[in-house]
């Protein structure tokens, strides 16, 4: 039969990269079109398998769409200067389709699996990495591919996805070869494996309160009051072992208000409750953006270690045309100081870590914090900058991924929303909602945290296995003849 080859019409090549872009943008959050992540990539293929330049010029166009699209919430925040990370993220897309190609297209489809999972991680950590939008995460409805997790993390769930791909490309192509089969075996295997039963070890209850309070992150010092409101009026009558407060709660230097920390503490005490909140320390002259745990009169902190570029401080900083641009563009200097301790926190011997904003996007913080002996997550965010959008959603289903890898609890809460708990399984156990809404309302989330450790395999090597999976099987694909 005949191959299936498209006209070499650049305006309809544009048309079919369009759609490509829009598939795969339906498919992330907060979309609930997961399955159209299998075969999105495949109309770009398909006009892509041509001349070289045409294959890189298609890459970064499809690239440049679906990140605009995906990241519009962003012009609320930078403006359109928001397109230079959408133009930056599309070159990943470039290379990609620029080199699946310039290979035997018998091994394109785990050739091609691994080149993607590799740029991802490339992607993940250089400039600090923003792995916001790997492929992986448009599976977070998905319950039976995103268990695959607990295994090789959500990158290797991305692996899935492009090989999944590059299968129907083939297949569509009609270039048939053993390489299929041995993708069909794989996907067996993956899905015969995440059905085996993990160990579980339960360490206790505890009653959790978290606080929505739909506060402006141009408030300050009058969230005091307020803080305290809620603390006596809704709080102390829901019987909570530990009440969290997001993000950007307090936006003020924390120490600085000796009367709001010492009523922070006396109700503790009186109460024997542990109170988390976000708010900014300074130590040294130096500035944090922190996690303050009150438990009683003994105050701990953690400081945020990954901090975000341009929000929290400038990246190249050192050049002084970088420092000009940004102050003229946002008027201001950030200029906060990362943390570099993995903190975790304890409370009646049940230990806990907390991420602040996008922290839980990354999946070696989670695994980080492990090594600590972390027995659930808290995440703590100020989304109120990304406004009624899709922003918070991309943000919030990143926990779902890594309570699969890690095998923990995840609970967020957010200053504006999303506020939610996630279980160690990766399913949505609770969320704060109010008329079908979970943006922007002041609101109270409790919850009975039944404290489990789910020993996956991923929580205990974290990537590294399936990173040397993919490293041997390049190496194998390439030299092979």
């Amino acid at each position: 039969m005949k191959k299936i080859e498209l006209k070499n019409n650049l305006l309809l090549n544009l048309f079919i990269c369009l759609i490509g872009s829009f598939l795969l943008f339906f498919s992330f959050p907060p979309f609930n079109f997961w399955y159209l992540s299998f075969f999105s990539f495949v109309p770009i293929f398909l006009i892509s398998d041509k001349k070289s330049f045409s294959r890189f010029f298609y890459g970064l166009f499809s690239g440049f769409i679906f990140y605009s699209l995906s990241f519009s919430w962003l012009n609320k925040v930078s403006g359109p200067v928001y397109l230079l990370l959408a133009l930056y993220l599309s070159i990943y897309w470039a290379i990609f389709v620029f080199l699946i190609f310039s290979f035997d297209r018998k091994k394109i489809i785990f050739l091609g699996a691994c080149i993607w999972f590799f740029l991802e991680i490339i992607m993940s950590h250089l400039l600090t990495g923003f792995p916001w939008l790997v492929f992986g995460l448009s599976q977070y409805k998905n319950y039976y591919i995103s268990q695959i997790a607990k295994f090789t993390g959500i990158y290797g769930i991305s692996f899935k996805l492009i090989a999944s791909n590059l299968f129907i490309y083939t297949l569509v192509k009609k270039e048939f070869s053993s390489q299929m089969i041995f993708f069909i075996l794989f996907i067996i295997f993956f899905y015969l494996i995440s059905e085996i039963p993990v160990k579980k070890e339960k360490k206790g209850n505890l009653q959790i309160c978290l606080i929505q309070p739909n506060f402006q992150t141009s408030e300050s010092n009058e969230n005091k009051e307020k803080i305290l409101f809620f603390l006596y009026k809704y709080a102390k009558n829901k019987r909570c072992d530990i009440i969290i407060f997001p993000e950007g709660t307090y936006q003020s230097i924390f120490s600085e208000n000796s009367e709001l920390l010492n009523k922070l503490k006396d109700f503790s005490k009186k109460n024997k409750i542990g109170i988390l909140i976000g708010t900014f320390t300074e130590e040294n002259g130096n500035l944090y953006n922190s996690s303050v745990f009150i438990n009683n009169n003994k105050l701990e902190i953690y400081k945020k270690i990954h901090l975000v570029p341009y929000g929290e401080f400038i990246l190249g900083e050192r050049f002084r045309f970088i420092k000009t641009i940004f102050y003229r563009i946002a008027g201001y200097y950030p200029k906060l100081k990362p943390g570099n301790d993995y903190k975790t926190f304890e409370y009646k011997k049940i230990k806990f870590s907390t991420l602040i904003c996008y922290e839980n996007i990354f999946p070696e913080m989670s695994y980080n914090f492990l090594k600590n002996g972390t027995d659930f997550f808290i995440v703590i965010t100020n989304d109120s900058w990304f406004g009624n959008s899709f922003g918070p959603y991309q943000h919030f289903y990143h926990n779902v991924f890594r309570a699969i890898e890690t095998g923990r609890y995840f609970l967020q809460a957010g200053l504006t929303g999303i506020t939610g708990i996630v279980n160690p399984e990766g399913k949505i156990e609770k969320i704060l909602v109010k008329d079908n809404k979970h943006l922007f309302f002041e609101g109270i989330l409790t919850f009975s945290l039944p404290v489990e450790i789910y020993q996956t395999f991923y929580s205990k090597y974290g990537i590294y296995p399936f990173f040397l999976f993919c490293l041997v099987l390049t190496g194998l694909l390439i030299c092979r003849n």
